[in-house]
């Protein structure tokens, strides 16, 4: 079972970029900077302390040549301090219980500094492990322990470096119109259903579908950020033949954001459907005919949310003038109907629509200007 699991995961990693090929990339780095900080550890004639380096290299390796300078200046730093805490108990006082008690109880408060990150409990650790090993109380065996650290760090930076992973905003950027493509396709699914009526409303599914952008947002934020820690100190900027702008991410950033809020919208607008339908609601349901004339309003919805996708809007700095028009085009309808229906409607109803139609108007709202004045935007 596990060689057959192993078996799909490597065809699936070399056939198509994806978690796999990364995690094997990532694999294949680890074992080259244990294997290369042990040879230079043994060729130096390391032998008492050759384990912390291959151990450091293990620790250090990162997807991105950022991300695995972060953890080493971190990890070196938090060694130092952990065999700096045992050293000066070891040299002095010697291997005493209290002393012991005191030194581990005074790095598990220092490793608390956020500027250590994760990388904080490295100091308890070292120091334990050096003074109830007997490293503490010489001091060749902890400058060896700390040469060896260095070694690690070293050759887990050289690997990371060499194997630097390639710049891809185009990952970011698939990111960014799959959740555009995911809001057009929920907003025009509503609109086929609600010109077909109350028959036609599914509302289970589509507050599922409406609470998934949330998880929607993250995941793509999660992808503009790896490809933030890519581009960072990356050597495959230097060979590039075209220019590189990180400016482009925010860009990309920018409109999740966006997008985000305007999944928002569309989250309340389907909350108030629901609510309403309930036979508990103390609001009165839209009746048939209101459903029929707000499908259009979510028609126009779709219809830009589908531009921003075809028209690979994040790409551009600034949004385009097609994109405004539509927008405005489909705002003007909104404040066309919500005027006809303040003359049609009863004052009973006229809550419930008025919360559905400044949903729409909002999320259109925010696919233009939600995108513009975002703070990475404002820098711009």
């Amino acid at each position: 079972m596990i060689a057959e699991w192993l078996r799909r995961g490597t065809i699936r990693a070399y056939r198509r970029r994806g978690f796999e090929r990364e995690t094997a990339v990532l694999i294949l780095k680890s074992a080259l900077a244990a294997t290369l900080a042990y040879v230079v550890a043994y060729l130096m004639g390391e032998s008492t302390q050759i384990g912390f380096a291959p151990f450091t290299a293990l620790l250090i390796v990162q997807p991105s040549v950022y991300g695995s300078m972060l953890q080493s200046g971190r990890y070196v730093a938090a060694v130092f301090v952990g065999a700096l805490l045992a050293g000066l108990t070891g040299l002095t006082v010697g291997p005493e219980v209290w002393a012991f008690a005191l030194v581990v109880l005074v790095a598990l408060v220092v490793g608390q500094s956020r500027f250590f990150g994760g990388q904080g409990t490295q100091i308890p650790v070292v120091a334990a492990f050096a003074l109830a090993g007997g490293t503490a109380t010489n001091a060749e065996d902890l400058g060896s322990l700390l040469l060896m650290v260095c070694v690690g760090a070293a050759s887990a930076l050289l690997v990371n470096l060499a194997l630097a992973p390639a710049i891809r905003f185009r990952d970011a950027e698939n990111a960014v119109l799959d959740f555009a493509d995911g809001l057009r396709s929920l907003t025009e699914e509503m609109a086929v259903g609600l010109r077909q009526g109350e028959e036609g409303l599914d509302l289970d599914h589509w507050t599922r579908a409406a609470d998934g952008f949330d998880g929607t947002m993250r995941n793509a934020l999660e992808s503009v950020y790896r490809q933030k820690d890519r581009f960072r100190w990356n050597p495959r900027r230097l060979l590039s033949r075209r220019e590189i702008s990180v400016e482009q991410l925010e860009n990309y950033r920018d409109w999740i954001y966006a997008l985000s809020r305007a999944s928002r919208h569309v989250q309340s607008l389907v909350r108030t459907l629901r609510t309403t339908f309930r036979s508990s609601s103390r609001l009165p349901a839209p009746d048939e005919a209101f459903l029929k004339e707000f499908a259009p309003l979510l028609e126009r919805a779709s219809e830009v949310f589908g531009t921003v996708h075809d028209s690979e809007e994040p790409d551009h700095q600034a949004v385009s003038e097609d994109l405004r028009g539509l927008v405005r085009a489909a705002l003007d309808e909104v404040d066309a109907e919500r005027e006809r229906m303040s003359q049609v409607w009863s004052s009973e109803h006229w809550p419930v629509y008025s919360a559905l139609l400044t949903d729409v108007a909002r999320l259109l709202e925010e696919v233009c200007e939600g995108q513009e004045y975002t703070g990475g935007s404002q820098d711009r």
